[in-house]
């Protein structure tokens, strides 16, 4: 009778176990730095390493789109849905109002989730359900979520999101010194016992580009009695930081190009400066083998190594109008690191020093813009007065290929398009009329 209720015992055990995987009570921040696009989330808890992570289990951190902590009485399945919902576009707040209607053992009153959203601006979310174990609370802004329970006391939240604040550098540095502020003996109050805050923790940073291999992920799944795991976790980050010394960090090293505007006419020509720096905000030295390539239809030049740790280029402008993508790669034996891109350079429409010495009250006819042009091209006239104007387009024989213009024009700056879509190739004339004033000028079509 005694093995049959010892059984029993075990079986209802084993019901409870699967009912609710497990308490997962932690103090955690989930956030973004929509500057850079980097997703991270780092926590800390009073379990030892159950699944062999510890606190790591409650992260869901998702390239590019957000993050989710599901925590208090965790359970794998809406963690799951959790993530489900973010891929599929919900905002955070929809998220968890779907998880609430939706809980997969139907009691939402003993979780608590913090959910930060990149694509949405750093929108985040947080939500504490009744139940779950003082001391338990959230506090969420832009870009990030704190959240836990069973803690010490709202001290615990405040002074988290008071240092993820005022922490300067890059989002991993904020998250650590967040969780360093609640590296507090007994933060997690089941852990006042073993005379510190936690028994796990984890911090976590993805960057767009990662795929499966975190930017970081440094997890301590157990620590000792005595042994505080934020401790173990800061010098893990410590020797991970130092790791990165000599390698360039894509988010901190520049790409300038002086000047970032050029007149679209083939020859104008910007300078452009390459600084390749390590995660400490610092100049790698020279004789790095650095390359750039370029969306647009500017034209590089070779990269000279100026010898200070920074290399110099040029591009030079095309003749189409638009804006150009400069990105730097530092070569390293077979690996390929890319420093950083953005749009630096505009190509406008040029404007010659004739043009600029035209008053108001002569009558002019511009150059087309652009020039040479396939199949679009602006033409461009100024009147000081209303007169009759004829505007027409004719090929190389002189043949009339279209009237542009025959009416009267109001005094002024009149532009219209060209289209020459139905056109071969070749030199063609545009020619205006207006009152005494005639003049003719080339444009070319390469198809």
């Amino acid at each position: 009778m005694k093995r049959k209720y010892l059984f029993s015992s075990a079986l209802i055990l084993i019901f409870i176990l699967q009912s609710h995987i497990f308490g997962q009570d932690t103090f955690s921040i989930v956030a973004v730095d929509t500057v850079t696009g980097e997703i991270g989330s780092a926590g800390a808890s009073c379990v030892g390493p159950f699944g062999g992570v510890g606190a790591f289990i409650l992260s869901d951190v998702i390239e590019g789109i957000g993050a989710i902590h599901t925590q208090a009485s965790y359970n794998s399945t809406n963690q799951q849905n959790a993530r489900a919902r973010m891929l599929e576009g919900l905002s955070p707040q929809e998220i968890i109002d779907w998880l609430i209607a939706n809980d997969a053992q139907n009691d939402p009153t003993v979780r608590q989730y913090g959910i930060v959203d990149l694509t949405r601006n750093g929108e985040s979310a947080a939500y504490t359900g009744a139940n779950c174990l003082d001391y338990k609370n959230h506090i969420t802004g832009d870009g990030y979520s704190v959240q836990g329970n069973i803690l010490l006391g709202q001290v615990i939240i405040d002074t988290m999101q008071t240092m993820f604040l005022t922490t300067d550098g890059p989002l991993a540095d904020k998250l650590m010194a967040s969780l360093q502020a609640a590296k507090i003996v007994g933060a997690d109050t089941r852990c006042a016992v073993r005379n510190t805050s936690s028994q796990s923790g984890f911090v976590k940073v993805v960057r767009i580009g990662d795929g499966n291999t975190p930017y970081i992920q440094l997890v301590v799944p157990d620590t000792p009695i005595g042994t505080d795991p934020i401790d173990v976790l800061q010098g893990m980050f410590n020797d991970w930081k130092d790791s990165l010394f000599t390698v360039v960090d894509p988010f901190l090293s520049e790409i300038i190009a002086d000047p970032d505007s050029l007149p679209a006419d083939g020859t104008a020509m910007a300078t452009i400066i390459i600084s390749p720096k390590n995660n400490s905000d610092t100049l790698l030295t020279s004789g790095l083998q650095v390359e750039l390539s370029n969306s647009g239809a500017g034209l590089l030049s070779g990269v000279t190594d100026l010898g200070n740790g920074t290399y110099q280029a040029t591009i030079t402008a095309p003749l189409t109008i638009g804006n150009d993508t400069i990105s730097a790669f530092v070569i390293s034996g077979i690996d390929t690191t890319s420093i950083f891109q953005e749009s630096v350079v505009k190509y406008f429409i040029p404007t010659s020093v004739n043009d600029k010495l035209i008053k108001p009250d002569q009558y002019y006819l511009y150059q087309n813009y652009p020039q040479p042009f396939n199949p679009n091209t602006t033409l461009k006239f100024q009147i000081p007065e209303s007169t009759d104007v004829v505007l027409e387009v004719f090929d190389m024989l002189g043949n009339k290929i279209i009237t542009l213009i025959n009416e009267t024009v109001s005094k002024g700056i009149h532009i219209l398009n060209f289209d020459g879509s139905n056109l071969p190739s070749g030199i063609y004339f545009y020619a205006i009329k207006a009152g005494e004033f005639s003049d003719t000028k080339k444009m070319v079509l390469i198809k």
